[in-house]
This record gives C-alpha cells, structure tokens and sequence, in this order.
C-alpha cells in the first residue's frame, strides 16, 4: 500500500490516505461519477437553486472520493459520514412534503448506521495499537469480540447497500433527489458500502454458519427487492429496487468472504467487479431516463434504444458488464461448500428472471412518464454518454484478475445460453402477463417508493405532522420581515434535523461500545 499522506496528528497515529488495488477502482470510480454526475446536476439545476443544492453536493462529493483512498479507521470513518450525512439535503432538495418524509427516513437510517459503523470500529481499536484498516481487519479475526463485529458491521453495511428489510431506503433516495444528485448516489454512495465490506469484514473470524446467513440475507434481498421493483410506481423507484437487489448479490459475496483466505480474495474480486459494473450501469440508467423523459419524437426514441445498454448489463447478458461480474461472482461462490452455497450457487442465474423483469418495469414506466416543472436547459447529453462509454468497456479492460475467467468464457455457447437465458423467460413471463390484464391493473403500482418504510413513518406519525397555528397577526408583517421569517424557520428546521442526527448517532455508539466492553 503506497501512502498519499498523513494529516491531522492524533493520538494514535493521523489521518492516513493510502493506494492500493483496492482503493484504485473506487478511487476511479467515485471520482468519476462525481464529477460527471455533477456537470448534469449543474446543468439541469436553476441558477437561483445551484448554490443550495451544491452546499450538499461538494461535501458529499469530499466524501465520497476521500473515502476510496481513507487507510485508517478515523478517516474512514469521517469520510464515510461526509458523504452520507450531507446527502439528507439532495433528497429533500425539491421541499416536498414526500421529499422531506424521504430525507428523514434517510437521516434516521443513515444515522443509525454511522452509530453502528462506530461502535465495530471502536471495538476493533481495542483489540490492537493500530487505527490502520488492514491491521484493524486482521486483529478482529482474533478478538474475543469478533462475532459482534462482524454483526455491527453486517447491520452497518446492509442500511447502506439496502439489505432487506431496509430496502426501501433506496428508492426513497433515488425517487425524490435530483437526476443528477440522484446518478452520484445510486452509482458511487452505495458502492461505499461495497468498499466496507472490504476494508473491514474480517476472513475467518466467524463460523459457516454466519457465512451461510449472510449469504441467504444477500440471495433473499436479490429476490425481495426485485419483485418490489416490479411493483412500484415511478421510474426511479425501480431503479433503487433495482439497486437493492444487485446489492444483495455484492452481499453473497461479503459473505464468501468471511469464509477462508482462499475465498476472501476470490470474493473481494467479485466485489470490486460487481462495484464497477453496478456503480457504472446504474448511473447510466439514472442519468439516460432524465435524458429520455425531457426528449421528444425520434431523439425520445434513441435515448430509449441507448439506455438497452445499462439495462442489459444490469441483466447480465453476453458481452455486457454484468457477464463479467456475474462470473466472478461464480467463481468466488464456487469454492465454498455445503448446502447453503451450492443452493445459491443453482440460484444465481434465476436472480437475472428478477433484474430482467424490473428493467421491462422501467422501460413501461418510462414511457408513461409525463415531464414535471421544465428545466433550465435539455438534460445535457455528453454526460450520459461518458457513463455508457464507461459501462461498456471499463470491466472488460480493467487488469485485474476477476475478469480473467469471463474474458476467457466469453464466447463459450454454454456461457452465452447461461447469460441469455434468463432474459429470455422474463420476456416471455411479461407477455403471458398481458393476457390477465385484470390481475396486472390490481398489481400495478401496489409498492409505492419506501414500501415497509414508508408505512412505519405513517404508523409513527412522525414526519410532517408537527401542528402549525392558526392564529393571523393583527398587524401587516411586511415582505421582507415575512421573507427573513421563512429563512429563520428553514434554518432551524435544519438545525433541529442535524442536531437531532449527531445527538442519536453519539448516543448509539456509546451504549453499542458499553454494552459490548460491559
């Protein structure tokens, strides 16, 4: 590992950024998708709102890239919560009540996260003299607290990745933030969950039995999230079902490697893999449906046909990024043995039926779409392409050793069949559909965006519910008086929210750490 830099002394050491074969393809990745996914943001984005919608969008962004390269677990730590703290303020950018229901469901996971990634943290510190990951990862195999580390950690990462049941926070996100903000966080964020899985999940710390759970949540979340995606409303929301169930197959593989060292390279292989491929696919979808839904006539219809790209990567199909990561996927599942891996290892290619299905969804919904508020200008088209360029080529050219199998494969008839198939049973599943409409029209839109999520905040009764007061001045309040009231009250709001946030996420790890240590 090559250092960058140490910054900011402590007490142990000092914030360490470091490259490694790890770090460089997220590093890649993050900072790419940022910035791309930042020129379509600025430009779709009215001048009189960049300035507030970009405040959130450059910490983030910080975050987002320092993370890649972070090498000890404070610098980890807080780039991971630069990143995921000010993203609260792209979802609720549009001041909808649904947008700010969705930024508080987002703040209130997202913290507990935090809360659980800094008590797995504190807990591996103790175990050693080094806050450096690598030294960190290796201790916590050997420490008597190793099977709650790894629990902290699993909860931590599956609020990121949307693991079931918390699948729901991605469609949240992705529904109500800009299409632009939106491309960042559904390519770059959530991979950073992928990056925990590893730089701190340690090899051989737990038994099979975690390894076989840990997989069964990922093939179960793959599945789950995918028939939600089905069934949910708008174009976005199938997009973050999507995410979560591609997750849940990055989570089949954090499970592998919890296994043997054998297995944990083969497994962090696949996870890299699938983090390019998704990370790239997923932001070219994002980005094409805003192009497609603000374009008319003939060049409506050529977005369309681009956008086939990332949907059948997504899918897995022959020459498509999603066939190399899908093998590597295989390979590292391969070495396992026992009832559990081989029952996921015969299930895999079945998860593609499920992408296959939402990326129909997608493409019915997208036609429907009707253009809100207009933008400033037409949704820029160099941006998106970049993002395609990129998910066409950059696992296939990557040097690495997980795409080696694939390239290899990738002509093999059995390899294509494998790869093809699925797609195959998802369209014709699609077209027996059509011969019950009566059934589709019932099923049609049942998931709204948040699915289990949105209905606790209901049930709880605590977003947007707080009384406002019927009482009228008896005197005029002048236009500018009335103007300075509103911006007091946004900025108490915001205050209240973040104040709320940092309060919960310190009083979390500190009851996590003490009951551990008790």
């Amino acid at each position: 590992m090559d250092t960058i830099g140490s910054l900011i002394p402590t007490g142990m050491g000092a914030l360490r950024f470091a490259v490694d074969d790890i770090a460089v393809p997220f590093l890649a990745l993050f900072a790419f998708l940022w910035l791309v996914s930042g020129a379509h943001a600025w430009a779709t984005t009215p001048a009189r709102e960049r300035g507030r919608l970009f405040a959130y969008y450059v910490p983030s962004a910080i975050g987002g890239v320092g993370v890649a390269v972070a090498a000890d677990a404070i610098s980890f730590y807080l780039c991971f919560a630069l990143m995921a703290l000010p993203a609260w303020g792209l979802i609720t950018h549009t001041r909808s009540a649904e947008s700010r229901r969705a930024g508080a469901v987002y703040l209130t996971l997202t913290v507990i996260g935090e809360a659980l990634l800094l008590a797995a943290l504190v807990l591996m510190a103790t175990g050693g003299d080094s806050l450096l990951l690598s030294e960190m990862r290796a201790g916590a195999a050997a420490s008597p607290h190793a099977a709650l580390i790894v629990a902290l950690l699993l909860g931590s990462i599956s609020l990121k990745i949307g693991a079931l049941p918390f699948s729901g926070i991605l469609p949240l996100s992705y529904t109500y933030t800009p299409a632009g903000a939106a491309s960042a966080l559904a390519g770059a964020s959530v991979k950073v969950g992928a990056l925990a899985m590893i730089r701190l999940l340690p090899a051989d710390a737990v038994g099979a039995d975690w390894v076989s759970a840990v997989m069964l949540l990922g093939l179960i979340t793959a599945f789950g999230a995918a028939v939600m995606g089905v069934l949910t409303t708008t174009p976005r929301a199938v997009l973050g079902y999507s995410s979560a169930s591609q997750m849940g197959l990055v989570l089949i593989a954090g499970g592998v490697s919890l296994g043997d060292a054998g297995a944990t390279a083969l497994a962090h292989g696949a996870i890299v893999a699938f983090a390019l491929h998704h990370g790239l696919a997923k932001s070219a979808l994002v980005l094409g449906a805003d192009v497609a839904a603000h374009a008319k006539g003939r060049e409506r219809t050529v977005a369309l046909c681009a956008l086939a790209l990332p949907a059948l990567a997504l899918v897995g199909a022959p020459f498509t990024s999603g066939f190399v990561a899908k093998y590597a996927l295989k390979d590292a599942i391969h070495l396992l043995h026992g009832p559990v891996p081989e029952a996921v290892y015969a299930l895999l290619p079945l998860t593609a039926i499920g992408t296959a299905a939402l990326m129909l969804r997608l493409f019915v919904l997208i036609r429907r779409e009707t253009v809100g508020d207009p933008l400033p200008a037409r949704p820029p088209v160099a941006p998106w392409a970049l993002v395609l360029a990129a998910t066409a080529i950059a696992t296939w050219v990557w040097p690495a050793e997980w795409n080696r199998h694939a390239i290899e494969s990738v002509v093999s008839p059995d390899s294509l069949w494998t790869a093809t198939w699925p797609a195959l049973v998802a369209i014709a599943g699609w077209q027996a559909m059509r011969l019950i409409p009566a059934v589709v029209r019932r099923l049609d839109g049942v998931v709204v965006p948040g699915d289990v999520l949105v209905g606790l905040t209901a049930l709880l009764g605590r977003f947007d519910d707080h009384p406002r007061s019927t009482q009228v001045a008896a005197t005029p309040t002048s236009a500018r008086v009335e103007r300075l009231r509103t911006v007091l009250t946004a900025t108490e709001g915001r205050l209240l929210a973040w104040t709320t946030a940092s309060t919960i996420l310190v009083l979390l790890a500190v009851v996590l750490v003490t009951l551990a240590l008790s």
